[in-house]
């Protein structure tokens, strides 16, 4: 009898170490794969297609707003449909396989879960003559042979961290996306679907996608950006979460402002504590206690991905000029700045900004500018390429007040910097 006991033990163990315990690392927890991407931005992805009837209107939507997508295709559909997959690629979107036949990895064999993975990318790199090194499991569900031939063919594992469930056709359109708004941040990967969900359900997607991009580039002001993954190790990546948290609790808690989708600056009304601050003709525009804009800049969307230092530097720049005509019209056409007579920031980063308009002058080194140069550094440490190995040493150590009024931002109205 014990020894039944024993084999069953043994079978479970077995069991559990095929299915639930790769399933649970790599699914649940994200080890081993990508359930976010480190951009500014939302990734949308669509799952179970191509299908000739949804996918061209699925990919409508997308061109009408402007968002590239990535299409995780199950291959027998696409050998069915290769003119949906020229025609994702034509309009600029991303492609992964996801399975041969969408079967559910606890219930394939090693074998057969190899075979099938293999014979799935192969099939997607004849039709579309590019190597595919993403993929997407049926339901993000792993087994022990998915994650060893992940690792054998160096494939990058890519799941989501915010869907609306749209397959279920009990949802209706404006569930679908309360449901995906109240999860999207930066970092989104959402998930949603071109085909196999119930009936009715791909028409409460199409219009779900309608309202998602209007609602995410111009309620929450978060641009669409294609799927991208750094290089990074498991450290600097835990590292970035870290920081981003804390950077969303402070702009939750301090009221920052986004200005629009792309643009990389942010406002928060506050209290100025001091120096005072005179135009050029002697005019008081600010003393301690008066309403002020502070001046942030949304480090996230400055974020390097070269390590090209020179590069780095100029496209900051030109974000920071591309900028501020945005900035300016926001501030014009919201009347909560109406009393508003100047815009400041305490900042590490002040070379240049003159001949944009912005008065620089000194600060008193007390143990908040200390503070603030401290935090600036570990942003520079968490945002640029080289990380903690990038030398600080043209930023200084003390921060210095920029600053700039009313009447000087609202002059950049009449300039294009991009150009």
């Amino acid at each position: 009898m014990i020894w039944g006991y024993v084999f069953l033990g043994c079978v479970l163990t077995g069991v559990a170490l095929y299915t639930v315990i790769p399933d649970f690392f790599l699914h649940r927890l994200g080890m081993g794969s990508w359930k976010r991407q480190f951009s500014p931005g939302v990734a949308l992805t669509f799952d179970d297609g191509p299908d000739p009837i949804v996918t061209p209107r699925v990919l409508e939507v997308l061109k009408r707003h402007n968002i590239s997508a990535t299409f995780f295709v199950v291959a027998e559909k696409a050998k069915m449909y290769p003119e949906l997959i020229q025609q994702m690629q034509a309009e600029g979107h991303q492609i992964g396989v996801h399975s041969l036949t969408h079967r559910y990895a606890w219930f394939s064999s090693p074998w057969k879960t190899a075979r099938e993975w293999t014979e799935s990318v192969r099939l997607l790199e004849q039709l579309t003559a590019t190597k595919i090194s993403w993929m997407r499991p049926p339901w993000g569900t792993f087994n022990l042979m998915t994650w060893w031939w992940l690792k054998k063919h160096k494939m990058r594992a890519v799941l989501w961290n915010v869907e609306g469930h749209d397959w279920e056709s009990r949802r209706s359109p404006e569930e679908i996306t309360a449901r995906i708004l109240s999860k999207v941040n930066e970092g989104a990967i959402v998930v949603l679907h071109d085909s196999g969900g119930k009936r009715g359900a791909p028409e409460n997607t199409l219009i779900a996608l309608e309202q998602l991009g209007d609602r995410i580039a111009h309620g929450l002001k978060l641009p669409f950006v294609p799927l991208e993954f750094p290089d990074w190790p498991i450290g600097q990546r835990l590292s970035f979460r870290v920081w981003e948290t804390w950077e969303h609790y402070y702009a939750k808690r301090h009221s920052v402002e986004r200005i629009d989708a792309t643009n990389i600056f942010r406002l928060e009304k506050t209290v100025y504590e001091g120096p005072n601050l005179y135009a050029e003709d002697g005019e008081l525009l600010a003393e301690k206690g008066d309403p002020v804009a502070e001046i942030h800049l949304d480090n996230i969307r400055l974020q390097a991905k070269g390590r090209d230092m020179q590069k780095t530097a100029l496209k900051v720049m030109r974000q920071i000029r591309e900028s501020l005509p945005g900035l300016a019209q926001y501030v014009a056409e919201d009347p909560t700045y109406d009393n508003i007579k100047v815009f400041v920031a305490e900042t590490l980063l002040y070379r240049g900004v003159k001949g944009l308009g912005f008065t620089v002058q000194e600060l008193p080194d007390t143990l908040k500018s200390q503070g603030v140069a401290w935090l600036q550094k570990m942003i520079m440490r968490v945002y640029h390429p080289e990380g903690k190995n990038r030398k600080n040493g043209r930023l200084g150590n003390k921060t210095k007040l920029v600053w700039i009024s009313r009447g000087g931002l609202l002059a950049n109205l009449e300039f294009d910097y991009s150009q």
